[in-house]
């Protein structure tokens, strides 16, 4: 079908308000828009579209024979053509070629448990008008948005927060707790949204509103599972299976009525994506990449390789100083809700590039998270078991040693691991680089309260029991991947009306993921799995794979093309003059930084994100 930007309410002047949430959405769907009103219930949809499959009779809303049952999809079903022949067995018949009337035709068949049969990304919307139900759902992992308010018996939901503020009558009441974790995490994390009275639909999750009860019902219908324990299973069938199951997915992911491409960093995750992609297709396979005129850690190089290998169509761009200056704080003042991620803005910039050849890139986000690519997950594992190796006083006074030492690199996880702090709490500040320690130093007043709360770990929700790396890959599954690599990536190529599809996340190499123990992923430096497969699967010729992201060199960035912007917003932005932080305070960090004293980056570049956003919402709207 296509990715699309839906939208939906149920009140008096829904039509109205469908049409102003479907124009703030345009990006996401510029091929098409459609909008249908039951006037009986109040009930509407909307819909955005960019067009994917069947071109030309995919356009949504789109109904059963009878009219009775009305859906739209934001996303692919992957397994839409074994469904749809399954269906057409069952006796239905078919108007289109879209996986959006499957949808239709299989809540027909099985109502709400409809959503057990899917494969893809998605959030779907179906309205059955006989039982006045309305059924919203988000896929497994969260792959595609979807924020919602339920007030005095009205139901608001989009794909985006600012369609559903585009027609929300209290406007902007920022949460002071979600604005906290923000600066902590870098995302906003769970169903929280930043915005007070809006909520995020979490992944795995549906939502039931009736006309009788005009309530919002949320129930989960999946969650991650649990990684297992030692089966002894060879590891030579591990890999065999791996490898069917990503062929599999990434087969599905290339079907397309338009140009598809790949998203190749180089390393493991997108090789071996853009080996198996190009294995399927007929012809040289396109594939993108992106480098910088600055900094470390440019991987053209190592991308460049992989497409000779596979004798690929291969585009490279340059993110160059002048770019940085001009479109890094638009980025990342466009966003509907603010993200920290530092790859971000390249890969937003790198989905513009593939989208004037392609509308559909592949990628390889989910790897790091099921197959143990993170080195964080061995270095916790190792301080977990720290107090059944040592003398009970040994880590304290190890520390104490270190303490005034700077702590760089393996010295400073080391000294972590001997500070006596609990496994989660460690983790919740590796990933955030010690932020949290850092809120009393930079909160101005409308934080400031915040500061000792524990809050923020409590809300992970998380319990490390005796498998310290399976319960933290489970962890980030629930929190890590949809909050912030999945947001990052789905914002960043929707801005680019581009569709980005991600094979590691499908539901049975997930599943499969889980039945393979810890132990056996985090060998020989973590992805034991898809190393082996790589091994495997691409010709040497003097090609080392190591792990390879896009990443960006944001630290030279806030040092020259965005020192001046970053200036001017300690002194101007409202963010400041809100009371949210302290000016003197993030200034001097942003001069310690500038003069190469400390790299600051991990701790302003939040606080540089959240402006942007800010002062282009927020401050304008109440302004």
């Amino acid at each position: 079908m296509g990715v699309c930007g839906i939208c939906g309410t149920a009140q008096s002047d829904g039509e109205q308000v469908i049409k102003a949430m479907n124009a703030t959405m345009r990006h996401r769907g510029p091929d098409d828009e459609g909008i249908y009103m039951d006037a009986r219930a109040n009930l509407g949809l909307g819909a955005r579209r960019l067009s994917i499959i069947d071109l030309e009779g995919g356009h949504q809303p789109l109904a059963n024979e009878d009219r009775s049952v009305w859906a739209v999809l934001n996303g692919e079903i992957y397994n839409f053509p074994a469904l749809r022949g399954r269906l057409l067995a069952a006796g239905h018949s078919f108007a289109t070629r879209s996986d959006t009337e499957v949808l239709v035709h299989l809540y027909e068949e099985y109502g709400i448990d409809l959503v057990h049969a899917l494969e893809g990304m998605y959030v779907f919307a179906i309205w059955d008008a006989a039982r006045g139900r309305l059924l919203v759902a988000r896929d497994r992992f969260g792959e595609k948005p979807l924020f919602y308010s339920a007030t005095g018996g009205n139901l608001v939901f989009a794909s985006e927060l600012t369609a559903l503020l585009a027609v929300a009558p209290s406007g902007w009441e920022i949460d002071p707790a979600v604005v906290d974790a923000f600066f902590v995490y870098g995302y906003v994390p769970g169903s929280a949204a930043i915005v007070r009275g809006i909520r995020q639909l979490e992944p795995g999750h549906m939502l039931l509103w009736e006309v009788d009860s005009r309530r919002p019902d949320v129930r989960r219908y999946w969650a991650p599972p649990f990684f297992a324990s030692d089966d002894g299973t060879p590891v030579r069938d591990l890999v065999e299976e791996t490898r069917e199951l990503l062929e599999r997915s990434v087969r599905a992911r290339l079907i397309s009525d338009v140009p598809v491409g790949v998203f190749l960093s180089g390393g493991i995750d997108s090789t071996l994506v853009a080996v198996l992609a190009a294995r399927s297709i007929a012809g040289p396979l396109k594939t993108y990449t992106v480098g910088y005129e600055v900094g470390s850690v440019d991987e053209r190089a190592s991308a460049r390789k992989v497409a000779a290998l596979i004798d690929a169509d291969h585009h490279e761009l340059v993110v160059t100083t002048g770019v940085v200056r001009d479109a890094v704080p638009a980025m990342l003042s466009r966003v509907d809700q603010p993200i920290a991620d530092q790859a971000f803005a390249a890969l937003e910039a790198l989905a513009h590039f593939a989208r004037r050849d392609v509308k559909v890139a592949v990628g390889g986000e989910g790897a790091d998270e099921l197959f143990a690519g993170y080195p964080r997950y061995r270095w916790l594992a190792r301080g977990a078991r720290l107090p059944a190796w040592l003398p009970r006083d040994v880590p304290a006074r190890v520390a104490a040693r270190v303490s005034h030492v700077p702590k760089l690199g393996r010295l400073a996880r080391m000294s972590d691991l001997l500070s006596g702090e609990d496994t989660l709490q460690r983790h919740l500040e590796w990933v955030s680089d010690h932020r949290s320690t850092r809120r009393a130093e930079l909160y101005g007043p409308r934080l400031r309260e915040l500061t000792d709360s524990k809050v923020l770990v409590d809300d992970a929700g998380a319990d490390v029991g005796q498998d310290v790396v399976g319960s933290l890959m489970r962890l980030d599954l629930l929190h890590w991947l949809p909050g912030d690599v999945l947001m990052k990536a789905d914002r960043a190529t929707m801005r680019a009306s581009l569709e980005l599809r991600t094979p590691y996340l499908s539901r049975e190499l997930a599943e499969f993921a889980a039945s393979v123990p810890s132990s056996v992923h985090v060998k020989h430096g973590g992805k034991m799995l898809l190393r082996r497969l790589a091994h495997d699967l691409v010709p040497a010729r003097g090609y080392d794979i190591r792990k390879t992201a896009f990443r960006s060199p944001c630290a030279q960035w806030l040092r020259g093309p965005l020192l001046p912007k970053l200036r001017e917003q300690v002194s101007e932005s409202a963010l400041y003059s809100d009371g949210w932080f302290d000016r003197g305070t993030v200034g001097r960090l942003v001069e310690r930084h500038r003069s190469g004293q400390e790299d600051l980056t991990n701790t302003l570049w939040p606080v540089f994100a959240l402006a942007c956003w800010y002062d282009a919402h927020v401050a304008r709207n109440d302004g």
